[in-house]
């Protein structure tokens, strides 16, 4: 390989013009074209192409099909549109009255989005949560493609070079992987972002007051998305300073110390601009009993090599590989095609640089990361990590590793820019092996179950349910939660009526599912003895009115063996009048 690059963006100094004849005025210059063109039709690409591989599932009714599975993204779905009337109807965006009523819910911890519910705000309003959900995962999707391109062209100079690792960051196994379900996951673009502005800074191409700002935006962005994500990348960021500290020659370490304290600046200006959130938080206290196993959530050695069956191939080659595998399939992230490993390693062993070493520094940390506090192979546990002290560090000891995953990813992803600004006559051959890896990794959606239908099911039941429901008043949705229409009901009537039940809370468990009768109902425990439990449950929360869903039989067979009174069947609603 050479050292040749495609800096196809930057003007050269000093060239002169030919002189201008009438047949050059005919015929246009185009090496002048393709350079004012260059720095923007990358974005406009890496728009058509998440649209191109994430939208399809929507097209037909982006309003009422959503790009997740059923489960998680009910309530994220909700939560959009929660804040948007909570701040229309001047309530507290922090507080949902509506879910386990009467005491109503704390979002304090619950993952409630406020930062991501105003990105998406004006979709939400006019098209509901469906239409939000859909665009805000769109858009992180973007958000992440776009800022390691940024990063790889700052870097490398590379047009074509970073379009291809933002192309690739959308296909990402960890985009993948949390698509089913974890919206408040998908916003990693902080970190690359984060690097790219230092980048621009330390080579005088930002304005310090630009730069403060332009951090403190991104921060109190990340804070109000996931505070997990918040903590993990500025875990990443310390470290990225540390490497790039022994990476660039020492001339230029006194700046990079100035960096890192207006950096500094900007992350305290981001915690004051989120602090309505971090309040929040902090009033809702953190939990002291973390929630997941970091042990149980680690990434498996072997899914370097194996993706999981939420990829379009690969699926059942691998089936036995997987099937010792801790955790699910979220959270086993860490899969690299050979196609990739193989070109960043021959473009390693090509070319040799300070920016080489600090990029492989950088993934090396996040996979050794992402293996967690033992390394796992084949879900075996073996010997200690690094993981095993750090995950006692408060903060640190909420967050799942395998999700670092992503941040190894990224660095591979620059890797790619920079042997395509070294390909010289081996071009084809780095185009085609970027071409084979987003192959490798285009998401299944069959075995994904996209999308989820969030259309109220014909006949149209929403009208039975405004036709029967009071406002203001308590009613018992079964099956409860994310796991039957009562929060799509809630969101499709503005938040007009109440439930004693809802989705699981956040970090901390809602007081009102701590009831063994909600819990139960939450855990879909047909089983549980309802006959005898739930009047008097009832009776606890003020409820006079139960809905049921025609379209689950077990539930309805709860409601008729438990209630008092006989239920009437309305266009696919049975109506359980208690009052």
């Amino acid at each position: 390989m050479t050292t040749r690059t495609d800096r196809d963006d930057v003007d050269v100094p000093g060239r002169q013009e030919p002189p201008a004849d009438a047949r050059r005025r005919r015929r246009p210059d185009v090496r002048a074209l393709g350079a004012r063109l260059a720095p923007r039709w990358p974005v406009p690409a890496l728009v058509l192409w998440t649209l191109v591989v994430w939208s399809r599932p929507i097209l037909r009714d982006p309003a009422s099909l959503r790009l997740s599975n059923p489960g998680d993204s009910e309530s994220f779905s909700l939560y959009l549109s929660w804040n948007v009337h909570a701040l229309t109807h001047g309530k507290n965006p922090f507080f949902l009255d509506n879910l386990y009523a009467p005491q109503g819910m704390d979002l304090g911890n619950a993952l409630s989005l406020p930062s991501v519910s105003l990105l998406v705000a004006p979709i939400t309003a006019a098209f509901g949560g469906t239409a939000g959900y859909n665009a805000a995962f769109l858009l992180a999707v973007l958000a992440g493609a776009v800022a390691v391109y940024l990063l790889a062209r700052e870097l490398t100079g590379s047009v074509v070079g970073s379009t291809m690792a933002g192309a690739l960051m959308v296909v990402s196994p960890y985009v993948t992987g949390h698509a089913l379900g974890h919206l408040n996951l998908q916003w990693t673009f902080g970190l690359p972002l984060l690097a790219w502005l230092t980048i621009r800074w330390h080579r005088r191409r930002l304005r310090t007051a630009w730069f403060v700002v332009d951090v403190a935006l991104v921060v109190a962005f990340t804070i109000g998305a996931s505070t997990e994500l918040l903590v993990t990348q500025s875990l990443f960021a310390a470290a990225g300073l540390v490497v790039a500290w022994v990476a660039v020659p020492a001339p230029l370490r006194a700046r990079l110390l100035r960096a890192a304290g207006w950096l500094a600046l900007g992350v305290l200006a981001g915690v004051v601009l989120a602090s309505p959130v971090i309040l929040a938080g902090l009033r809702s206290g953190i939990p002291a009993d973390v929630a997941n196993d970091p042990g149980l959530y680690s990434s498996d050695l072997t899914n370097l090599l194996a993706p999981t069956h939420l990829t379009l191939l690969g699926d059942s080659f691998f089936a036995d590989l997987r099937a010792g595998w801790n955790g699910n399939e979220a959270e086993n992230t860490a899969y690299l095609p050979a196609t990739l490993v193989v070109l960043v390693v021959a473009s390693a062993v090509a070319v040799r640089s300070r920016l080489q070493a600090a990029l492989w520094a950088i993934a090396g940390l996040a996979l050794l990361a992402s293996f967690g506090p033992r390394l796992l192979v084949a879900g075996h546990a073996t010997v200690p990590l690094p993981w095993a002290v750090l995950e006692r560090i408060p903060g640190l000891d909420h967050a799942l590793p395998g999700r670092f995953s992503q941040f190894a990813f990224m660095a591979l992803c620059v890797l790619v820019a920079v042997a395509w600004a070294h390909r010289g006559r081996w071009g084809w051959l780095v185009g085609g092996a970027v071409a084979a890896t987003a192959v490798l990794l285009l998401p299944n959606f069959s075995t994904m179950l996209f999308p989820a239908n969030a259309a109220d099911p014909e006949p149209d039941t929403i009208e039975v349910v405004r036709d029967v429901v009071e406002p203001g008043e308590n009613v018992l949705v079964m099956p409860v939660g994310q796991w039957g229409p009562g929060m799509r009901w809630m969101d499709d009537l503005d938040f007009s009526f109440e439930m004693p039940s809802g989705n699981g809370g956040g970090a901390a468990t809602p007081e009102g599912l701590k009831d063994p009768v909600a819990a139960a109902l939450f855990a879909t425990d047909l089983d549980y003895d309802y006959a005898a439990e739930l009047p008097a449950y009832l009776d606890r929360v003020g409820v006079d009115l139960v809905l049921v869903d025609a379209r689950y039989p077990d539930w309805l067979a709860v409601a008729e063996e438990s209630l008092p009174v006989p239920g009437v069947e309305r266009d696919g609603v049975w109506v359980f009048d208690l009052g």
